[in-house]
């Protein structure tokens, strides 16, 4: 994982309310939160992987074992909803890391057009970029197709959960089970409404690396 700090910027577009840079930034963050807690885990799998490597286990032992060890209990279990806050909160994924770790703000333009500049580990903001350009991508070809009501409700549902999936398609590597995928994804989907209104009122314009993207 690239945990060198990296920045993100986000477009704004016409006039915000107070409650919608509000809500849009907490659910950047709580997103950021969840995929920075996958990321670790993954962490964790791979140097268990590298033990297993180095203690010469063919891979059919390897698989017994991790699955035997998926009834210990937190500490030895990878595919387990019991591994995150049962509540889902964004409070809550926030105190799994240090500040240094957490997203934060370097940067507000209060324009329009404006900017806020986004700071956080730089594997989770890349895979966090790609995720808010897709809402923003999927507005545009939204009005590209000129679909009407019935389709684009259709077409907007399915380009919602497939995004929501792929941004926590990491958690299937790891072992989740397909429900607590599908937990994963509900929460993401929730948490991206809020950007979703923006991006189709054309608030949020773009995402994108800034130049000077290397912060220490």
């Amino acid at each position: 994982m690239d945990t060198s700090i990296q920045l993100m910027r986000l477009g704004f577009d016409g006039k915000w309310s107070a409650e919608e840079l509000g809500q849009a930034l907490i659910s950047i963050a709580d997103l950021y939160n969840l995929r920075l807690f996958l990321e670790y885990q993954r962490e964790e799998f791979l140097e268990r992987e590298r033990a297993y490597e180095e203690l010469l286990l063919p891979p059919s032992v390897r698989t017994r074992w991790r699955r035997e060890l998926s009834f210990l209990g937190p500490l030895g279990r990878v595919s387990s909803l019991g591994f995150i806050p049962q509540s889902l909160d964004g409070a809550e994924w926030a105190r799994l890391f240090v500040p240094e770790e957490r997203l934060q703000i370097r940067r507000i333009s209060y324009a329009s057009p404006g900017f806020s500049d986004l700071a956080g580990i730089g594997t989770v903001v890349g895979h966090l970029k790609d995720f808010i350009l897709k809402l923003v991508e999927r507005r545009d070809l939204r009005t590209q197709r000129e679909l009407n009501d019935e389709r684009a409700a259709l077409e907007n549902e399915r380009m919602r959960i497939e995004n929501a999936r792929n941004f926590v398609a990491l958690g299937k590597d790891l072992g989740y089970s397909e429900m607590e995928l599908r937990v994963l994804v509900a929460y993401v989907d929730r948490k991206q409404e809020p950007l979703v209104r923006l991006a189709d009122k054309q608030k949020l314009s773009s995402v994108s690396t800034p130049e000077s993207s290397n912060e220490e």
